[in-house]
């Protein structure tokens, strides 16, 4: 039998079928899943037991596997952390705190809460190691160090606040929770503001809290998101959540199994882990109380001009 006229012409139409086919198949959507990445910055800081476990068990990765390549970005700051998410490297960080959230808003950076990450008030305190120091009204003129914007700041000017104080009748000194603490247990300052583990050291050098947050500040942490990737990624999105609430029922259903963890991670023993830990509270649902509690952090930030505009906290949730 005679091929056609057109043979030659034919097989090499099928044969860009048969490429074009091959080239759509790569389209997919479980091959386009197997190429997309997931960039997650997990906070450890003060006490965040949740990126512990995440990190240690690779949970994330197994959630995830065959959809998204998970990778882990080590950035040491809040501020670091929300640079690399306006520059489009960075797609999830959970921990970071509430004033950086709102101060990148409020400057253009375009992020949404999906969720909470912690609540700690008794974790933010103001601690001294003079005797004769036993309020903050004593403070007056003396020598105080901290992070200016963080949580354990704003405590600090509420504190002030209460006793009719503002923080130009202090010396403040602007450093790192650990330089602060540093400072306070060789008695360069007189006060320190302190979070976390940094209390514990410095209560190991001689020092006391004469307040921390409780009744004050919430001592909020949250769960941030590059929106674009938020809104491309919504099943993802409710996913990450998913795993990191299996994750928090893990913690609190089993916790001595994670003291060996902990001790590694912070040095502390097993007696000021359990202490530690009885402080923070990891539910990711956002509440009516933490709404209120970001609106304070707003009007916090702008009466320290640290933002020129308060952003409207509902429009910032997911």
């Amino acid at each position: 039998m005679p091929f056609p006229d057109n043979f030659q012409e034919l097989m090499s139409l099928r044969k860009k079928i048969i490429l074009m086919l091959m080239f759509l198949a790569t389209l997919s959507p479980a091959a386009e899943g197997r190429e997309k990445e997931m960039k997650i910055a997990l906070w450890k800081l003060p006490f965040n037991l949740p990126s512990m476990v995440a990190i240690e068990n690779r949970t994330y990765e197994k959630a995830f596997a065959g959809e998204y390549k998970v990778e882990y970005i080590t950035l040491p700051s809040g501020p670091k952390q929300v640079q690399a998410m306006a520059a489009g490297e960075l797609d999830i960080a959970e921990g970071l705190g509430a004033a950086s959230v709102i101060v990148a808003i409020a400057n253009g950076v375009d992020i949404t809460v999906i969720g909470a990450n912690s609540r700690s008030p008794e974790a933010f305190a103001v601690a001294v190691k003079n005797s004769k120091i036993t309020g903050i009204s004593d403070l007056k003129g003396k020598k105080v160090a901290g992070l200016r914007g963080s949580v354990v700041h704003q405590l600090f000017v509420e504190l002030l606040r209460k006793e009719g104080l503002t923080e130009k009748e202090v010396e403040f000194f602007p450093m790192p929770l650990n330089a602060a603490a540093s400072a306070l247990i060789a008695e360069r300052v007189d006060a320190a503001l302190l979070a976390g583990t940094e209390i514990i050291r410095a209560e190991k050098g001689g020092c006391r809290v004469i307040k921390d947050g409780r009744g004050i500040v919430e001592g909020l942490s949250l769960i941030a998101v590059r929106r674009e990737f938020a809104e491309k990624n919504q099943a993802a999105i409710d996913k990450y959540l998913y795993t990191r609430e299996k994750i928090r029922l893990e913690t609190v259903n089993s916790s001595q199994k994670f003291i060996p963890l902990l001790k590694k991670e912070t040095g502390l023993s097993e007696k000021e882990i359990k202490i530690t830990l009885s402080k923070f509270n990891y539910d990711s649902r956002i509440t009516e109380s933490d709404i209120q509690e970001l609106k304070k952090t707003a009007e916090y930030l702008k009466n320290e001009n640290i933002i020129k505009l308060k952003p409207k906290i509902n429009n910032i949730l997911w």
